[in-house]
Order: C-alpha cells, then sequence, then structure tokens
C-alpha cells in the first residue's frame, strides 16, 4: 500500500471530512481538553478548552492558528503539521472558489419579459438594422437612422453574496437549536455553524447526559467559582454535584441543573468558600473518632471520596450531602439547611453524634472504595 493511500489527509475533500480527522487526532492522543490547553500554551499557541470543543464539534473549516495549535499540543511533527495546513489552505481555496462561482451574474435568458419602454427600443434597434448592416460606423448609425436607448435586460433579482450567506448560515444555526431543544442532547455534530460564544444555540436548560461546548463553558464556570469538577465537557454526575453546591451556597433553586439566571450567577461575584484538605480531614477525623480512627476515615474515604462537597443523588431524587453523606431526610430532622451539611466540621460532628447512640458506623452502609 502506498503512502497516499495510507494517509487520510490525501482524500480530505470537505471541512467536515477535515474535522473529523483533527477529532481523530484529538482522540488517538489521549489527552482531555484541559491537557491540551496547558500543552498548546506551553508552546506558545493560546487555546482555550472552549475554543477547542467548539471547533471539534463542527463541520465548517477552522481557523489555521487553531489547528496548529491542536496539532502542536498532541504531538504532531513540523512537518505533518505543515501537511495539516497545506490540506486547510485547498479546502479554502476551493470553496472561495465555489462562493466565486455561485456570485456570478445570471444569463440574460433566464431574464423576464421585457417592460414595455424596452420593447419599443428593441423594436426601434432592430428596424434600423439593415441601415447599419449596410455599412454603419461602429460608434453610429447610416444618416437617417433613429436609434432609441436601449436599457440592459434585467437578470434575475439576486441578494448581494454576503446577505446570501448571512441567510444561509442563520437557517443552518435555527436548524441547529431546533435540533438540540428537540434531543435535549448537545452532540459536536450539532453545534451551530456561525462563530459564536459557548451561550449562543445553547439549550435553556443544561443539565445531566449532555454533551458539547455548552457544558463545557458551563464546566469552566464552576471551575471559576471555586469548585474543581472535570472540565471534558460532558455532563456527568460531578458536573452536577458541583452544581448542587453552587446553587445551595448561592441561594439558588437546588436543581443540578443550568438555566439563564444559574449561568449568570455563575459568572458574577458569587463563589463557593473553600474547603478542607483532604489531610486535615484526616487528622480531624481521627481526633473525632479515638476509638476507631481508621475505621472512621475508611468510612468517610467510601462515602464521599474525602470530598466536604460531594453530593449523591439517589435513584429516587433524594440527595446525600457532604463529608459523611446526610440525606436530606436527616438534615431536616436535625434542622440544618445544606450550606451547613457541606460544612465537613459539621459533618464529623453530626457523624460522632449518630456513633455515640450505637457505638459502631452502622448506621451507614459503604461497600465501594471511591
Amino acid at each position: 500500500m502506498d503512502d497516499a493511500a495510507r494517509d487520510p489527509l490525501t482524500h480530505v475533500a470537505t471541512a467536515g471530512e477535515y474535522v473529523a480527522l483533527l477529532r481523530d487526532v484529538r482522540r488517538r492522543s489521549g489527552l482531555t481538553y484541559r491537557e491540551i490547553t496547558r500543552l498548546a500554551s506551553a508552546a506558545g499557541h493560546w487555546l482555550p478548552p472552549s475554543t477547542l470543543a467548539t471547533m471539534l464539534g463542527r463541520t465548517t473549516l477552522p481557523r489555521e492558528r487553531t489547528v496548529v495549535a491542536l496539532l502542536v499540543a498532541c504531538g504532531t511533527t513540523p512537518a505533518d503539521v505543515r501537511r495539516w495546513v497545506e490540506t486547510r489552505r485547498d479546502i479554502e481555496a476551493r470553496l472561495g472558489e465555489r462562493d466565486r462561482w455561485e456570485n456570478q451574474a445570471v444569463p440574460a435568458t433566464s431574464s423576464p419579459p421585457a417592460a414595455p419602454q424596452q420593447a419599443a427600443n428593441s423594436e426601434l434597434a432592430a428596424n434600423s438594422e439593415p441601415a447599419a448592416s449596410g455599412g454603419a460606423a461602429a460608434n453610429g448609425g447610416a444618416a437617417g437612422t433613429v436609434v432609441g436607448p436601449v436599457r440592459p435586460a434585467p437578470g434575475r433579482v439576486t441578494a448581494p453574496w454576503p446577505t446570501r450567506r448571512w441567510l444561509r448560515l442563520a437557517v443552518l444555526a435555527v436548524l441547529g437549536v431546533l435540533t438540540v431543544g428537540a434531543s435535549g442532547v448537545l452532540l459536536p455534530g450539532a453545534a451551530a455553524t456561525v462563530d459564536s460564544s459557548p451561550s449562543d444555540g445553547c439549550p435553556l436548560i443544561l443539565r445531566q447526559g449532555m454533551y458539547g461546548p455548552c457544558v463545557l463553558d458551563l464546566q469552566e464556570r464552576l471551575v471559576a467559582g471555586g469548585l474543581e469538577v472535570p472540565v471534558d465537557g460532558w455532563f456527568g454526575p460531578d458536573t452536577t454535584s458541583r452544581l448542587i453546591v453552587f446553587q445551595a451556597f448561592g441561594g439558588l433553586p437546588v436543581s443540578g441543573t443550568a438555566d439563564g439566571r444559574v449561568l449568570d450567577e455563575l459568572s458574577g461575584a458569587v463563589k463557593v468558600p473553600p474547603t478542607w484538605t483532604e489531610d486535615r480531614i484526616g487528622k480531624e477525623v481521627r481526633r473525632v473518632f479515638p476509638e476507631d480512627p481508621g475505621g472512621a476515615v475508611q468510612l468517610a474515604r467510601c462515602l464521599s471520596g474525602l470530598d466536604p462537597y460531594r453530593v449523591e443523588i439517589a435513584g429516587d431524587g433524594s440527595r446525600r450531602w457532604g463529608l459523611f453523606q446526610f440525606s436530606d431526610m436527616e438534615l431536616s430532622r436535625l434542622g440544618v439547611d445544606r450550606r451547613t451539611a457541606l460544612d465537613p466540621g459539621w459533618s464529623i460532628g453530626a457523624a460522632r453524634h449518630v456513633w455515640s447512640r450505637t457505638g459502631d458506623f452502622g448506621h451507614w452502609h459503604c461497600t465501594a472504595s471511591r
């Protein structure tokens, strides 16, 4: 098999195929969006995770500098990077040639019937043909010949190319939004085709199970708000848990979904206070449970991974909060709010109170360590 047959770049003909190959490069690298951003920055390129996710989620031709940043971060050799750039430029040139072809004037044969004045002028011109054929000069007719002004035949009325282009893009964007609204999932192939911010074209409500640039933007806002969460564009249980924590601290309805109000709050000044480190938690748990310090730490690790901001949602919709995972019903019985339940000091103290009644950890059931 020759090199051309093995090289997928030689068979790329469209922007969509080009982006599909870029997605394959990212997938084979095994790198997360955040890792690619860090590696690109170290090489002198600017490639935010949201920009990367948007590029790989579209079927339009990405910008050259974005392509280079991704390839460099994924370890592509300089020679191969040049080949990728040349292929991109070839596709761009073909797209430009197609645009120029579509913008050419329409042939006169497709023009509508002439207006009355135009028809009269055409008749006068026809009557003067014998004189003209008898030796009329190029810039004038024979003596006595009457030549009326002839208006050019109007072609088909078309909108200027920029207008038609934006109309088509607007239609595609609307179709993308309708696709998202119908499925509830923002997949890479359903992203809008117009350059826009991550919030443009997003569903009105983001919820668990969705994927794409809109979720990536939400995750970045959560991180900026003081909550560690994987920034991978996937709205999974970790993102839901962190979102609930933010809503609890911000006094918002604790829904685990993100609407416009939540996104606005995430962009505001509300910050989740920093919580205890794992080392501090371990020391405090051992101090409070001197009878069985190792067992207490093991239980907390199994329940929450020693994460005070862990929120688990049960199959019936009920939630468990904090280091020792107290349920909604237990919080109500104890008379505390959710913010209190997320405080590691309170959670350890409440766990000690439960232990003091039974003398063991039988109140909790956890079989799988995190």
